[in-house]
């Protein structure tokens, strides 16, 4: 039987299923579909190459170029798994799951609509954003509600507005805490504009996208720049913190506590 089988929607589950190829048994409300696959109901719709769907259960398997928009998620996927009347979704093979200005990509995300969240499975995981910057680890899993990501294992920050990257071994991001709140956890080091901050904690907070604080071993390698005019073309001059005064040059790397170590010569101008 080809076409369009329609069904009285109950919560997220299709109300209608189309195709070039449908078979479809009216006790058990299993269909097979094949070509050109289109389920819809109140919230959205997905599409793929086939499918398999229960219309009194809501579940069902979407197969080959999916596609599934619900709300305002969009979702691609090779195979995508409909649990719980479409309130629950696994997307399997190169998942990609957008919402607002976010991306999440893995090998299989799980999106719990209800619940608002999110979680990867398998060894990476990857949220992008709107402004090119991306956050990689080994696993994510993404409260929607709160606006909190967790990311565990080889977490990798990049920023190319902010001119930042930045590891660790696990973060947390809150996307809402003063416009945005990484926390790098174990292991963490940022560099920015070339400056570098190591810690066991380090908290980047705000569109700014600077380190705010560091905990714990807290080490800083700051690149000296060019002053504004520049003595000669050699001179490199940096303004140190609590200091009125400016190195003709310098390089130095910072332990925290403790006392500053001069890594090279450091010339000062007391002029």
């Amino acid at each position: 039987m080809a076409g369009l089988l329609s069904f009285g929607s109950a919560a997220f589950a299709a109300s209608s299923v189309s195709g070039d190829y449908v078979d479809y048994d009216f006790r058990s409300g299993q269909a097979v579909v094949k070509g050109n696959v289109k389920l819809t109901h109140d919230k959205g719709s997905a599409s793929s190459r086939e499918a398999e769907y229960n219309t009194k259960t809501g579940e069902g398997k979407l197969t080959g170029n999916v596609i599934a928009d619900q709300e305002d998620a969009h979702l691609t996927c090779a195979t995508l798994i409909i649990k719980n009347k479409g309130d629950y979704l696994s997307a399997i093979g190169d998942a990609v799951l957008k919402k607002a200005d976010k991306t999440l990509r893995a090998g299989q995300v799980n999106y719990d609509s209800a619940a608002q969240f999110a979680e990867t499975v398998g060894s990476w995981a990857q949220m992008t954003m709107d402004d090119g910057s991306s956050l990689d680890s080994s696993y994510l899993k993404y409260d929607m509600g709160s606006g909190v990501a967790n990311a565990d294992g080889n977490v990798r920050l990049i920023s190319p507005p902010r001119k930042l990257t930045a590891r660790a071994d696990n973060a947390v991001y809150d996307t809402k805490e003063e416009d945005g709140t990484i926390r790098l956890i174990g292991n963490a080091t940022a560099t920015q504009d070339g400056n570098t901050v190591n810690g066991d904690v380090l908290t980047i907070r705000g569109a700014g996208g600077r380190v705010s604080t560091a905990d714990g071993n807290v080490k800083m390698v700051i690149v000296p720049k060019e002053s504004e005019p520049a003595q000669n073309d050699e001179t490199l001059v940096y303004q140190v913190a609590g200091s009125d005064r400016l190195p003709s040059r310098v390089y130095k790397f910072y332990n925290w506590p403790g006392d500053p170590v001069t890594v090279g010569d450091t010339e000062w101008n007391l002029a």
